[in-house]
Parts: structure tokens; C-alpha cells; sequence
């Protein structure tokens, strides 16, 4: 196996995921040599967090999985949406733990990554992934599966078997598939004196109708493996002897182990991809030939010898049974889906020794998927002081080693899929008795405390509160209303976005959520989601976007199914729309159910007269018959309807009513032609007003000047005695002996202390943490040294 890396141009392809924070702006920092990596490192991290943990590490392409045969050449590429310091690959065989590096990739492009593998024939079924190192920390993509295309009939064992099936029945015969990447094609053949003869079986069962005499005989199977071009006969023989049987002797012919897979509860089982398609066959034969029902879940289905579904979709699970004069089988129809989290993970502040803990979320997919945690990139596993499983990261005694990106990774058989936190670990704080007293003292006279009357800022933070579980509607038999509230209190909002995704009528388990493209406004508390299926299972949830960039979810909504049609209430009747003020309008409306459907609420749209674009929306209770709009332009026609719903069905739109804004309130001129042309309304006496007024600035320019002028000589006076009584000796003359320097620099009692690195313990990369300055100009002792450690700020390992 050859493996090359080499960098390439950054992709245009992103991923789909909901990211309302990104941000494309540089940020330009000078800086000098000593502390230059140091501030670097703060400000990325900063810029890092929150983009890592809240919006999918900033990968913008994974490798993708691929099955490629013997002499094959594969690409893997990956690109970051924010810059890294390198990119490097690494892979392991698909049955071990340990990664292991790839030699000679690790690409000067900060943005993208490709590598290049020669497959061979010696080449195993491998994992690869790229890893983006930011300083000391990395983070990793997801794992693209390399599978090498070849046949395996390790499983397959020459079976004979015999059948003995009456006249006129059906006839289904089935192979045991050999494995293959990818799934083998399977074909059926006929002995024919010396030859064998090909026959007609598309889905690689063999369905023979009305059988005779004539299709007694032996009978075998092919198997193709299309990419490797390989082309096998399957050991198994199959001994078909068609005969005349008395009445009754109602039977199935083929045994379990040839119609599917026992799960570990005995349960017959088959399992079917998502828009995949669903094929069973009955099997039972009898005379006469029996008649076949098959039911789902106890529901009649149809009553032909075989079912299909397609496309197949998580609503088409459930138990699958043919029935046939009395004899049963019974298949447990599971859809498989790659894995996804339900839930966000969060940030996470430790304390140096105390404990923490990251949470996930809980991991869906079929099959069920195996869940590991990344720190660093590194695996975390159960341990001393160390406790992992589905949903969370339990770390006993928390380390500086242990502050990163936190990855919780689950994969299946069909894919893989993380979520990321960071995981921040604040330093114990060392007070004066910490540190020995092996160091020369100083005679330092005592300084009282200060004492600061300000209120802590951070005491009372606003924080993100989510916005409310959604209340879900239906428009049509592809749309639905979505409607939310949210607090007053918190950080402000400045959009929302509206997430959706199709769920199972048994359970949660779906695929990826999808998100809308508009950016909804903060005052807006209603959007139609549409291009949706009828008949479907969906839940909806609401993200908030605050002043912060940081974003948060909400609950989503109980699982809503859209159905086809449904009563519609009585439509209103918009009465009266007059404006309020510059940026708000009053509507009224009646409405009564006379005897119909209750309406559970109002949607009002509205928009500007002049626009063609689409109508905002706006929501109000049963009872209301009145709202008020606000957030309007001034001085602007608005066409204005209402309409009332249900849970599953809307009303009829109310009649279009306009109404304009009043015109702005606040004059395009200055202030001071305002208040000249306000005081002018009063005649002469007006005048006066306005000649005063017109006069006051000036009188109030030539004060505040001299009241300047005043203030900068104070300033420069003080400075000038400062300075002269900075050249004065001292009065108490420090010794060198009792300084240890000759210089006039005290050093400090608390010494410097120097690190490996700030987000490791001993022995990580080349890094320096400058835990504790003081000022070395030359000065008396009282100014020089600082105040204890325990009141300077803590000290943060990101």
C-alpha cells in the first residue's frame, strides 16, 4: 500500500449543517516576540470555542467512504472552514483500536488535505481520517471506510438439500449470499444435461409459478462481485422434486436460516436501508395451493405471494407476517440509518481537581451505534478517575491535561457522526503559603487592602434563554405553520431559525435535522415550513441567534403528523387596520365558529404594498380579535388578512384590508432648526425663544473650553511634580544584600513559574505560561512588589 498527501485548493462545498454564527472577518494582531504565541493562543481560542463546539468543528468536507478494487487509485480530502496550523492524516485496520500515523502528510496548507492510497492486493479494509492541530490542540473528522471489492465464500458450504413441492403451487428458492464488497449479484442457474442453463431472477430469488414435472431437477447459484469483476458458483446445491401430494400438508418449503437473520431474541429479522425497497416472499405451499395473506402489525396488507415496498422509510417498520390456512411466519422489518445525536453538547468549566462532565446527547441509528470519546483526538477510555458511556464524559479529578476539544463520535455500519464541546480547566489559586521561604525577603511596608464599591459585572450576566417548544400547524398537505415564544429576559436575539426533520410514528429515530434558509427577525414569532410529505411523521424546534454570535435550541415539538385534507374553521372577517404611531398598525377582525370547527388561533400576514415579496406572519390567541403590528417603516402603505387555524387545517384568507403608517415624528433638520421652529409658534415671544436658544450653545461652548484649557494644565502640572519627586534618593535605602541585586530591582517573594505548555501538564509541546509578573523598574519596595496571588485574576487552559 502507497499512501501520498498533498495540499489543495480550499473546496466549495460546505456542509449543510445550521451555522447562523460563522464568520469570515480577520483579525490582524501585533504582537512581540516574547509574547507573542502566548497572546495568539488566547485570541484563537477565543475565536475557536465557540465555532468548535457549536458548529460542527469547522469542517466544511470529510473524506467519504468508498469501495474500490486491487489496483485501484482512492482520494481522501478534507478542508476547515477557520485556518489551522496543519493538516495531517492518519488509519487504522478496521478490526484494531490504535490509529496510526501516515508519514510524509502533513500539508503547509492551513485549509485543505488530500491523500492519496494505492490500493493493493494485500491491502486490508482500513479507517482514514484527517486531523487539524490548532497549537497544542486538534480535532478530528469523521473516518471515511476504505473497503477493498472482493468475494469471500469462507461462510458458504457445499449443502445439498432436497425439496419436494406438490403441483401448481409457487415455488421460492432462496441462496445464502457469500460476502462481498459491495453485496454480491446473485443469479440462478438450471442443469441441463451437460450445461447449465441461465434463468430470469432479477432479485436473486427464484420464483417459479404453476409448478410442474418439467421443473424438477438440480439447481445452483452465481455470484458477482461487479467492481472486482469476480464471478463464483456458490457451493450449494438445491434438489427440486415437483410431485403429486394429497390433500392438505400445508408447508413452508425453505427453512429460516435461508429467508433471513435471527437477532439474539430468536426473532427473525430483515433489514432494509432507507428508500431502499423491501421484497418477501411467502413461501408456503399445499393442496390445494393455499391462499396467502399478509398483514402488518395485525393490519391486511394484500393477499399476493409476494410483498414489496419501495421506497422504504422508517413509517414502513414494524412485523411482517404471512399467513396461509392456518401456518404463520412472521419477519421483524427494521430500517437502517446512519447515526445522528439528539441534543447539543456544552461548553464545560472545570475547576483544577474537581470533577466534569461532557454530555452529547443521546446517539440514534440503526444499527444501533458504538459511541467513543476524543480528547485531543486522542481515544478516552474507562479508567482510574475516567468514566465514559452513550451520552456522557465523567472525568473524577480534573487535570490542565485534560482541557481541549472534547469529541463524542458514533458509528455504525453506514456511517459516523460527532458533536464537540470545549472543555476548560481553571488552575487552582496558589496563595502566599503556598511558595517557600527560601527566597530573599525584602523589607515591604504594609499597604492595606483597596477596597472597590463597584458591583461585580459578571454577577448578574444575562444569559441565553431558548426559545419555546414550537406549536405546530397545518396549511396544506405539504406545509405547516410553526409558532414560538420567547422571554424578555436574557441576552437580546437577533434572528431565529426554524429546524425540522422526519421522525418514525414508534419513535424518534430519523435522519439529520434540516434547517431553513431565512433568518427569521427577533419580532417575528411564526414561519411556514413547506415541501413536506403528506402523511409523515415530523418534529419541529426553534434555534435563537443572540447578540453574543452564540446561539442555543429550544424543545422541539411532539411528533406532528401531516395529514392529507381535514376540516378547515370558519374564515374571519378583518373589520378595521388604522396606524398607531410611525411603526405600528391596529387590526380588528370577527370571527365565530357558528356551529363549525373552534379555531385555536390567528395568523395575521402583512407586507408593504410596494413589495411583491412574500408576507410576514404573525400569531394570536383563539380569543383575541385584535393586535397590534409594530416594527413597521414609517409613512408606508401595508396590505393586511387574517386567517384562523387548527391543528390540522387552516382557514380561508379574511379579506385584504390597507393601512399606512403615520409619518416619522423626529424632523430630517438639526436640533437646532427644531427647536428654533418649535419656539417660533409662540409670535414674538417665540422669537426671543428662539434668539435664547441660538445663543445658549454658544455660552455653553465658551464655558466648557475654558473649563479644558484649566484641566490640561492641572494634568501637566502633576505630571511634573511626579516626575521631579521620581529623581529624589530615596530616604530608605534597600541593600544589596537585602535585595540580591545591585540594580535597584526587588524580586518579587512569589517566583515565575514556567510551564510546558498551557493546555498540558509536564511534558506536553513548547509553550510558556507567564503565571505571575511583577514590575522590575527601579522604585521603592511598597510600589514594586504586587498584591498576593489569591486577588489577581485565575488563569484559564483552554
Amino acid at each position: 500500500m502507497r499512501i501520498r498527501g498533498a495540499g489543495v485548493g480550499r473546496s466549495p462545498e460546505v456542509e449543510s449543517q445550521f451555522n447562523p454564527t460563522q464568520s469570515t472577518s480577520q483579525i490582524l494582531v501585533d504582537w512581540n516576540c516574547t509574547m507573542g504565541p502566548v497572546l495568539i493562543l488566547q485570541i484563537f481560542l477565543g475565536v475557536l470555542a465557540p465555532a468548535f463546539a457549536k458548529i460542527g468543528m469547522g469542517f466544511t468536507k470529510y473524506p467519504e467512504s468508498v469501495t474500490a478494487p486491487a489496483g485501484d487509485e482512492v482520494a481522501f480530502e478534507c478542508a476547515v472552514e477557520v485556518p489551522c496550523e496543519r493538516l495531517t492524516w492518519r488509519w487504522k485496520p478496521e478490526h484494531e483500536e490504535s490509529w496510526r500515523d501516515v508519514e510524509g502528510t502533513s500539508d503547509s496548507d492551513s485549509l485543505s488535505t488530500r491523500l492519496v492510497v494505492d490500493v493493493k492486493e494485500d491491502t486490508p479494509n482500513a479507517l482514514y481520517q484527517c486531523v487539524a492541530w490548532y497549537g497544542a490542540i486538534s480535532v478530528v473528522s469523521i473516518p471515511a471506510r476504505l473497503a477493498i471489492a472482493k468475494l469471500d465464500l469462507s461462510r458458504n458450504i457445499a449443502e445439498k438439500r432436497v425439496i419436494a413441492a406438490p403441483l401448481h403451487n409457487t415455488v421460492v428458492l432462496h441462496c445464502k449470499e457469500p460476502l462481498s464488497e459491495p453485496t454480491a449479484v446473485l443469479n440462478w442457474w438450471k442443469e441441463d444435461g451437460k450445461t447449465k442453463k441461465q434463468l430470469d431472477t432479477p432479485h436473486g430469488v427464484l420464483v417459479l409459478h404453476n409448478v410442474s414435472t418439467a421443473d424438477s431437477g438440480v439447481y445452483g447459484c452465481t455470484a458477482t462481485n461487479e467492481l472486482s469483476v469476480q464471478t463464483i458458483d456458490l457451493p450449494e446445491r438445491t434438489y427440486l422434486k415437483v410431485q403429486h401430494e394429497g390433500n392438505g400438508q400445508e408447508r413452508f418449503l425453505e427453512t429460516e436460516d435461508y429467508v433471513g437473520t435471527k437477532d439474539s431474541e430468536g426473532t427473525l429479522t430483515v433489514s432494509v436501508k432507507i428508500d431502499g425497497a423491501l421484497r418477501l416472499w411467502c413461501g408456503a405451499v399445499g393442496t390445494p395451493p393455499p391462499r396467502v395473506t399478509w398483514t402488518r402489525d395485525g393490519l391486511k396488507l394484500s393477499n399476493r405471494d409476494a410483498l414489496y415496498i419501495q421506497p422504504f422509510t422508517v413509517r414502513d417498520e414494524g412485523v411482517y407476517s404471512c399467513s396461509a390456512n392456518g401456518i404463520r411466519r412472521s419477519w421483524k422489518v427494521v430500517a437502517l440509518f446512519p447515526p445522528y445525536w439528539e441534543g447539543t453538547a456544552d461548553n464545560v468549566n472545570a475547576s483544577e481537581g474537581g470533577s466534569a462532565r461532557v454530555t452529547c446527547g443521546l446517539p440514534y441509528g440503526q444499527p444501533t451505534p458504538t459511541v467513543h470519546w476524543l480528547l485531543n483526538a486522542e481515544l478516552m477510555r474507562n479508567g482510574k478517575g475516567i468514566k465514559t458511556n452513550d451520552t456522557d464524559l465523567y472525568i473524577e479529578h480534573a487535570e490542565k491535561r485534560h482541557a481541549g476539544i472534547v469529541q463524542c463520535v458514533a458509528c455504525n455500519s453506514l456511517a459516523c457522526a460527532f458533536d464537540a464541546a470545549m472543555l476548560t480547566v481553571v488552575p487552582v489559586q496558589i496563595s502566599d503559603q503556598d511558595y517557600t521561604a527560601e527566597a530573599p525577603k525584602a523589607h515591604v511596608p504594609s499597604q492595606p487592602p483597596k477596597r472597590h464599591n463597584k458591583k461585580n459585572p459578571r454577577k448578574h450576566k444575562a444569559v441565553m434563554i431558548p426559545p419555546s417548544r414550537p406549536n405546530v400547524t397545518r396549511m396544506s398537505d405539504e406545509s405547516v405553520m410553526v409558532s414560538w415564544s420567547n422571554a424578555k429576559e436574557g441576552l437580546p436575539i437577533q434572528f431565529f431559525k426554524v429546524q425540522y426533520k422526519e421522525v418514525s410514528n414508534s419513535s424518534n429515530s430519523s435522519g439529520q435535522w434540516h434547517t431553513a434558509n431565512y433568518d427569521i427577525p427577533s419580532y417575528i414569532h411564526a414561519f411556514e415550513i413547506d415541501g413536506l410529505l403528506p402523511d409523515r411523521f415530523y418534529k419541529f424546534r426553534i434555534a435563537a441567534v443572540y447578540s453574543n454570535q452564540d446561539n442555543k435550541l429550544g424543545r422541539s415539538s411532539p411528533r406532528f403528523y401531516l395529514q392529507r385534507g381535514g376540516q378547515s374553521p370558519r374564515a374571519p372577517v378583518l373589520t378595521k387596520a388604522t396606524a398607531t404611531s410611525p411603526h405600528s398598525i391596529q387590526i380588528e377582525w370577527t370571527w365565530s365558529s357558528s356551529g363549525g370547527v373552534e379555531a385555536e388561533g390567528f395568523y395575521v400576514y402583512y407586507r408593504a404594498v410596494s413589495s411583491a415579496g412574500a408576507y410576514e406572519k404573525v400569531s394570536a390567541s383563539g380569543g383575541a380579535r385584535a393586535l397590534r403590528l409594530d416594527h413597521l417603516a414609517p409613512d408606508t402603505a401595508y396590505e393586511l388578512k387574517v386567517q384562523a387555524y387548527t391543528a390540522q387545517a387552516p382557514s380561508d384568507f379574511s379579506s385584504i384590508l390597507d393601512a399606512k403608517t403615520n409619518k416619522s415624528l423626529v424632523p430630517l433638520s438639526s436640533s437646532t432648526e427644531g427647536a428654533g421652529g418649535a419656539g417660533g409658534a409662540g409670535g414674538a415671544g417665540g422669537a426671543a425663544g428662539a434668539g435664547g436658544a441660538e445663543r445658549a450653545p454658544a455660552a455653553l461652548v465658551t464655558a466648557g473650553g475654558a473649563l479644558g484649557v484649566a484641566a490640561i494644565l492641572l494634568i501637566l502640572l502633576v505630571t511634573l511634580l511626579l516626575c521631579r519627586r521620581a529623581k529624589r534618593p530615596t530616604k530608605e535605602k534597600v541593600s544589596a544584600q537585602d535585595t540580591g541585586s545591585g540594580n535597584g530591582y526587588v524580586p518579587a517573594k512569589v517566583p515565575i513559574t514556567i510551564t510546558a505548555n498551557p493546555l498540558h501538564a509536564e511534558g506536553g509541546e513548547a509553550g510558556v505560561e507567564m503565571s505571575f509578573l511583577h514590575n522590575n523598574n527601579t522604585g521603592s519596595s511598597e510600589e514594586t512588589i504586587s498584591h498576593t496571588r489569591k486577588n489577581g485574576p485565575a488563569r484559564q487552559y483552554v
